[in-house]
């Protein structure tokens, strides 16, 4: 199962999108519709695929029996929905970085727009801030003096 980042190896140890979908919803025919459906672009020839006919004759994982409708059902599933949901807070994240330079840029010509990204630059860290303390607290020591 190989990324459009190469096959090369790995430069983090973060699991790719690929086997972390494959984690929570556990056959290959689900990631890859999945993928298909939600972020074409990380499958390997996302390019070359347009059509759920295309997808089911580049993966050998769809056996004769599946249609789109029969994949689409899946999205139903409980696991099928936590998947796509994490796929897609992913993709979000991955935009607001986009807009985060975007902002950037334009503060740097114009007072308004500066503004703007004080404001979001505001909202757009705000969640890692609380994530850090958070984990800071978890990771507390904190003993009974009582």
């Amino acid at each position: 199962m190989g990324t459009k980042f190469g096959a090369g190896k790995s430069s983090s140890n973060e699991t790719s999108v690929l086997h972390k979908l494959k984690e929570m919803v556990k056959t290959d025919a689900k990631v890859y519709y999945i993928m298909w459906k939600y972020s074409p672009h990380l499958l390997t020839d996302g390019d070359k695929i347009k059509t759920f006919e295309d997808l089911k004759k580049s993966h050998k994982c769809f056996t004769e029996g599946m249609d789109e409708q029969n994949c689409e059902n899946w999205l139903t599933e409980q696991n099928v929905q936590t998947a796509v949901k994490w796929l897609l807070k992913r993709l979000h994240q991955q935009k607001m970085i986009e807009l985060y330079n975007i902002y950037f840029e334009n503060a740097k010509k114009d007072v308004a727009a500066f503004k703007a990204f004080t404001d979001f630059s505001e909202k757009f860290f705000a969640t890692e801030k609380e994530s850090e303390l958070l984990s800071m607290l978890q990771n507390a020591d904190i003993g009974d003096d009582q």
